[in-house]
């Protein structure tokens, strides 16, 4: 099992740790071109939760930043400073009830993969009793799953 599924609350460990194992082994991603899914995001504290809601709500960069940088993150880009990647400071993240996955190409994570990727990795999670943020209607969150 990951570190980071360990994060997770016990109860949805087995099935956070199934659906991992599950989009690494699946062919349809490894045919669409997916080297391997990480786990980008299990648990996360509310000062990274506030980061987040920073973003696209403070109207300088320079504040989204010094917000990222007391939560221990890197150093947002002014246009990630500008867009929305959360909409509540209640996350399920914090809850450890969610976690985000993300498809892997090339060395680096495939944030613009086709929605046929993420379609899979979404089928995959609600196999396991996941909700998946690419059926929300509004705000879409492909990487997020959580079990609620």
């Amino acid at each position: 099992m990951s570190n980071q599924i360990k994060d997770l609350n016990k109860e949805i460990q087995p099935a956070a740790n199934k659906a991992y194992k599950a989009m690494n082994n699946s062919a349809t991603l490894k045919k669409l071109g997916v080297e391997k899914v990480i786990i980008v995001e299990t648990k996360r504290d509310l000062a990274v939760q506030m980061a987040y809601y920073s973003r696209s709500r403070m109207k300088d960069p320079k504040d989204v930043k010094a917000m990222y940088k007391a939560a221990g993150l890197y150093e947002p880009s002014d246009w990630e400073c500008k867009t929305a990647n959360t909409q509540t400071l209640n996350s399920n993240h914090i809850k450890g009830i969610a976690i985000d996955f993300a498809p892997f190409k090339a060395g680096k994570i495939w944030w613009d993969a086709p929605d046929s990727v993420w379609n899979e990795m979404g089928n995959i999670g609600k196999k396991y009793g996941f909700s998946w943020g690419g059926d929300w209607k509004g705000f879409v969150d492909k990487p997020h799953f959580e079990m609620v």
